[in-house]
């Protein structure tokens, strides 16, 4: 299910994040904050419905 209100992905010093969107941005509960995380890629699916993140060095062989 498609979030009702845009979620905005972070992702720096204080690990990988989502933040609800305007008009207020406030943390987003649902996501667990991934705290000393070292994120190397992210992104959303087509419909905004799935989120993924990885800290692999490699995404290919």
């Amino acid at each position: 299910m498609v979030p009702s209100m845009p979620l905005l992905a972070v992702c720096g010093s204080w690990g990988l994040y989502m933040v609800n969107g305007p008009p207020n941005f406030t943390e987003n509960t649902v996501f667990l904050r991934k705290s000393g995380e070292n994120c190397k890629v992210y992104g959303f699916s087509e419909d905004g419905s799935l989120f993924a993140c990885s800290n692999l060095p490699s995404t290919t062989k």
